[in-house]
């Protein structure tokens, strides 16, 4: 199996974003990129987000679970990086 890329902290003050959207319960429009690279989109509610390893994680309604740093855009608001370089 291949191991994932180095992974890259998303912008913290989106992370925020997500945490509110996870507490309103609210459904929202998610773009991320899948384990393949494919986009997928999907319009659900954000269950959790948790840090693992010094990853964070985003797990959807459905189970689904990826890395933050999959996430393309939600509710149209792109996602970016904190990335300093």
């Amino acid at each position: 199996m291949d191991k994932q890329p180095k992974y890259i902290p998303i912008d913290c003050l989106f992370v925020d974003r997500l945490q509110d959207w996870a507490t309103r319960k609210e459904v929202v429009k998610i773009v991320y990129k899948n384990i393949i690279d494919e986009v997928v989109t999907v319009n659900t509610r954000i269950t959790d987000i948790y840090t693992k390893n010094k990853e964070e994680f985003i797990v959807l309604e459905n189970k689904v679970t990826f890395r933050l740093d999959r996430l393309i855009s939600v509710n149209e608001h792109n996602v970016s990086s904190c990335r300093m370089d």
